[in-house]
């Protein structure tokens, strides 16, 4: 009789241990209340860091913003993580896992997976389970909601992806401005004659350190070919280029595009007094100027201060100096 009662004893205590080993999820998700489905949205896990801790997602809907608690949930409802959004950037998301509620849902996020956020207090997930609750929480331990914003918490070797670290200069926009001494022959007598070219520069970084540049230029070279008249000479430039980086917070973009050189001179070529021979040399040396071609060369930029370039540019379109900003 005795060992009968043994017998039930032990398993009324295995059958209680199986209860009390239940998945604290199996109960968690199915805690989710109405107004937690209706306060859900997707975004699309677009990064995930070296670590693990820090993700980039999706700010479609924007709805997420610095500061947010989230809880992230797979498509099927059920709760992954805990985080707290650190940075948003150009309709992008970048978070902070705090605690993992399942691993086994932990080991299904992947990148470019679509999940449902829910954000606010994750208190409903807990509503009958609040003595069960596990925590599962990589390497570092939160204490507080202070130590989410602490430099040393949030490594900035995670966040780097959110700012696009493939790119040596992280603005996609440069715009230059510089000086060159432009010279040419006058073929009517062999001189040299010479005018400052302004020109203007805009650059697009299109792909990871892979730019397109358009340049526009002119000089006006005063008194040619005669007294009381001039002559304006244009040069439009498309360069395509690629960044590498240089000690001293410096960058060198080798480069290679196509130029061209219109040029305007109302009175170049004008027969004055029947000199037919000056007319045919200053038309000669008017379309000496108009040429087209391939370019071939490199730009140096040395950073002054935050946002803003020295320009050093050797080619075989142009060797100018200049200042740039980007944004």
């Amino acid at each position: 009789m005795l060992n009968k009662f043994k017998l039930s004893l032990i398993f009324l205590l295995i059958c209680a241990a199986q209860a009390g080993a239940q998945d604290l999820m199996s109960d968690v998700s199915t805690n989710l209340t109405l107004e937690n489905e209706q306060s859900k949205f997707s975004e699309k896990i677009t990064t995930i860091s070296r670590s693990g801790k820090i993700f980039i997602l999706t700010n479609s809907n924007q709805i997420m913003g610095k500061g947010d608690f989230i809880t992230v949930l797979l498509k099927d409802g059920g709760p992954v993580a805990r985080a707290v959004v650190a940075k948003t950037h150009q309709g992008r998301t970048g978070i902070k896992v705090l605690k993992v509620y399942s691993l086994s849902r932990w080991n299904q996020i992947r990148k470019d997976m679509d999940v449902d956020i829910i954000r606010g207090d994750d208190a409903f997930l807990f509503r009958k389970v609040e003595e069960k609750k596990e925590e599962v929480v990589e390497e570092e331990k939160i204490e507080s909601e202070e130590d989410l914003f602490n430099e040393k918490e949030i490594v900035e070797e995670d966040l780097s992806d959110f700012y696009k670290d493939n790119r040596l200069i992280k603005p996609d926009n440069l715009v230059t401005v510089g000086w060159n001494n432009f010279v040419f022959t006058d073929l009517v007598d062999n001189s040299e004659i010479s005018a400052n070219q302004w020109n203007i520069a805009w650059a697009y970084q299109f792909s990871d350190n892979y730019w397109v540049e358009g340049l526009f230029g002119n000089a006006t070279v005063d008194s040619y070919p005669a007294q009381g008249s001039s002559t304006s000479i244009t040069n439009l430039t498309v360069r395509l280029k690629y960044t590498f980086k240089l000690p001293l917070y410096s960058y060198l973009k080798p480069y290679i595009g196509f130029q061209t050189y219109s040029v305007s001179s109302p009175d170049a070529g004008i027969v004055v007094s029947g000199d037919t021979d000056t007319a045919e040399k200053e038309t000669e040396t008017i379309d000496s100027l108009e040429e087209s071609g391939v370019v071939l060369g490199a730009t140096f930029y040395r950073r002054l201060v935050p946002g803003w370039f020295l320009k050093l540019n050797l080619g075989t379109d142009i060797v100018n100096l200049g200042i740039g900003i980007e944004f």
